[in-house]
């Protein structure tokens, strides 16, 4: 077992153009082994920040600055949902909406 996703995924699957959205508990551990490893592999990666979690607020902070600084876009719930949707006119903007209020 290894706290690095890439190690236990088959990461060649995965379409090669697609951006990686990671969001985990124990973000000094799992979250950050695991966004290192897909930079690492060349990958665009999205940590959405309030999606991740630790028992101790400033292990998470660090996490957050040490996957920044490699690489990794951190970013919100709200903004992956509404770059998914793109527009009100979306069919199921509605529903994403009504997610966030």
């Amino acid at each position: 077992m290894t706290f690095d996703a890439c190690r236990s995924l088959d990461i060649g699957k995965l379409p090669d153009k697609r951006a990686i959205i990671v969001a985990g508990c124990e973000a000094h551990v799992c979250v950050l082994q695991t966004v290192l490893g897909l930079l690492d592999l060349g990958r665009s990666v999205y940590v959405v920040e309030d999606a991740i979690g630790s028992r101790d607020p400033k292990n998470k902070a660090t996490a957050l600055r040490r996957m920044a600084d490699h690489g990794a876009e951190l970013v919100s719930t709200e903004m992956v949902l509404f770059e998914w949707v793109e527009s009100a006119e979306h069919p199921r903007f509605r529903e994403v909406l009504a997610l966030v209020k």
